[in-house]
């Protein structure tokens, strides 16, 4: 596979560092779906590192180049038996992104792409995201010390800026030269307002539901987590990639432990889970439409769109307005290899089956037909100091077709697919 790499040149130290020392905090401050109770019970401030941001090397998004943190502030309680929370998280890096859309909104389609193998577009993107606002608990759980019903309401904002265009390592200057013109003039005729990147700014409000348990021996969930959002970003005609979309969410996701090797044991020795995640995502703008909000799923977190949520597919190659998923993953937990710090080195493996619908390309010219997407797939996985972990993947499409033709994808991601 060819390597792909940012046409600008770097400080390599300066680079080799900052990659050294996110990876360090990485694994020195864990982050989860759960906070840690003991410490929320005992100090009003608390902090989480939520993700680290990668870029695209050796065919898969590996290199570190940046991370998000979220904090926050028990507020002295509004309401007694629940928490009053004031949230912000902060994060930026240097990541690849695309788009599959001609510059009229056309996207490409399987057949396009046998006329045209270059007709998906890549580019290099600073980006920055940020979020903050108040988390309102209505229901404890006093099962986990948390709240079980909360309101939330949050002001969003983020900064991209899309850059020169990506291309393969070894590319010959006339290849290089090619892929510029290209997207030069993809940006110079592209309809919408974020050729060259987006200042965006949003309201976030919606209500979430948290029943999660987690079993740090075994490191299987049980229980349930579902929200229900809506999000908002009005027409701010000065500032770049200015839009005007509304989106509504629905996700939930249920685990159940299937099977305990030797629960008495201190450590792992063997753990069957099954997880199912449902989603439905609904966008619209009168004016403009972000790229990004049309390649996401909403809510909380946003997760990548249907043809990166239905595994094997290729990323951003299905941003429509509806978009439905359903992920079923069967998790067997190997014995821990070893711990560190109280935390352990845990191998495993996954079967999944991912059921996807989209319809609906914003301002697309040819109204072209929604349709579904379906994948199965083997991974094997390492849980890295209760972190994150990496996946190793097989995908095999079984409904619709990858753009490529190819009948299996392989594909490496860092974290657990939900």
């Amino acid at each position: 596979m060819n390597e792909r790499f940012d046409h600008c040149e770097t400080n390599t130290s300066a680079f080799r560092l900052a990659a050294l020392l996110i990876l360090l905090l990485s694994i020195l401050h864990p982050a989860g779906a759960q906070e840690d109770s003991e410490a929320f019970e005992n100090a009003p401030f608390f902090y989480r590192i939520e993700d680290v941001r990668r870029y695209f090397t050796w065919g898969f998004n590996l290199i570190p180049t940046g991370i998000d943190v979220t904090a926050g502030y028990h507020l002295p309680p509004w309401f007694d038996g629940v928490e009053s929370i004031l949230q912000a998280t902060v994060g930026g890096g240097y990541e690849g992104l695309g788009t599959f859309r001609d510059f009229d909104y056309t996207p490409n389609t399987v057949e396009e792409d046998a006329a045209d193998p270059s007709g998906n577009l890549e580019f290099n993107s600073p980006n920055i995201q940020w979020q903050m606002g108040l988390r309102q608990g209505i229901v404890w759980n006093p099962a986990e010390e948390r709240n079980l019903l909360e309101a939330f309401l949050y002001y969003r904002g983020r900064y991209d800026r899309y850059l020169n265009g990506r291309h393969y390592w070894g590319s010959g200057d006339g290849e290089i030269a090619a892929i510029e013109a290209s997207h030069q003039a993809w940006q110079s005729a592209y309809l919408g307002s974020d050729a060259y990147g987006i200042f965006g700014n949003s309201l976030f409000t919606g209500l979430s539901y948290d029943a999660l348990h987690l079993n740090r021996r075994s490191k299987a969930y049980d229980g349930t987590y579902a929200e229900a959002s809506f999000e908002f970003s009005p027409y701010l005609p000065s500032v770049m990639g200015a839009s005007d979309f509304w989106r509504v969410n629905f996700s939930t996701r249920t685990f159940w432990t299937l099977y305990q090797a030797r629960p008495e044991a201190p450590k792992n020795v063997f753990t069957i889970y099954a997880g199912s995640y449902f989603s439905i995502d609904y966008a619209d703008a009168r004016r403009q439409m972000p790229l990004y909000v049309m390649q996401t799923f909403g809510g909380t977190e946003l997760r990548e769109g249907l043809a990166d949520s239905v595994r094997g597919f290729e990323k951003h190659s299905w941003d429509t307005q509806l978009k439905i998923v359903h992920n079923f993953d069967l998790r067997f937990n190997l014995p821990v290899l070893f711990s560190f710090r109280g935390r352990d080195l845990l191998p495993g493996f996954v079967v999944y089956f991912d059921l996807g619908y989209g319809a609906l390309y914003w301002h697309d010219p040819a109204n072209t037909p929604g349709g579904f997407l379906g994948s199965t797939g083997i991974g094997l996985f390492l849980d890295l100091l209760d972190f994150t972990s990496a996946h190793v993947y097989a995908h095999f499409p079984l409904i619709g077709e990858r753009i490529d033709g190819a009948p299996v994808a392989l594909d490496l991601a860092i974290r657990v697919h939900f």
